[in-house]
């Protein structure tokens, strides 16, 4: 006998601003054409390197977000995990959801025990990605444009600033947002930002791109009420 042939399945992602907005949760839902409750890791790990610890009621805004449509959620840091722990601690779930937070901190932990490697795998398994914020940012091939200083300064140096390579384009999500204005449209932010290669593509809190394979769309839900 052979060896068993491996399927790798079309990769399906979900990358937004923020999924408790309100239509963004039940704008992804409807997309997966069905109700069944769906079992989802939610990967905390950015939320731990987040500079603002003091305010951190979004993350259970985005819990609410997934949970009251169907994504049953249970957390997950990959801090401190082995490559088999993860793997073994994340088998069976059907989506994976990547926090919002700090893109870098949770690259610099998952260089530790590969995670990226994890996520590819599950994904090519047929595990739907859903990102939020730093989750959103992270699926894509380069994150060097949004170096923002102070996201940088609890990480080690150098800083990786490569991300898993799901799409070709980087996400800068919460466009239009006054709380994002210094970020994305301050002075010192154009010192870092759109002088590189990778295409930015700006996200509004209302808006999301859905991938199919190599194919990606811009949803937004406020066209869909």
């Amino acid at each position: 006998m052979g060896s068993p042939v491996k399927i790798i399945l079309m990769q399906h992602l979900f990358l937004t601003s923020s999924i408790g907005v309100k239509g963004v949760g039940e704008s992804i839902r409807n997309r997966l054409g069905h109700d069944r409750l769906l079992k989802t890791a939610f990967i905390t790990t950015p939320v731990e390197g987040d500079s603002d610890q003091d305010d951190l009621s979004w993350v259970q805004e985005d819990r609410d977000g997934l949970n009251n449509n169907g994504f049953i959620t249970f957390d997950y840091t990959i801090t401190g995990k082995t490559n088999d722990q993860i793997k073994h601690n994340l088998n069976g779930i059907e989506i994976i959801y990547i926090s919002g937070g700090n893109e870098f901190f949770l690259k610099e932990k998952g260089n530790e025990n590969n995670f990226a490697e994890c996520v590819k795998e599950l994904i090519n398994s047929g595990v739907i990605y859903i990102g939020t914020s730093a989750g959103s940012i992270i699926a894509g091939t380069s994150m060097v444009e949004l170096q923002n200083p102070t996201d940088l300064s609890i990480l080690k140096n150098p800083v990786d600033t490569t991300g898993f390579g799901l799409v070709p384009y980087t996400i800068l999500p919460h466009w239009g947002s006054k709380d994002f204005h210094d970020r994305w449209l301050s002075k010192e932010s154009f010192n870092y930002m759109f002088s590189g290669k990778t295409p930015l593509i700006a996200l509004n809190n209302y808006q999301y791109i859905e991938v199919i394979g190599d194919e990606s769309q811009i949803i937004d839900v406020r066209n869909e009420s």
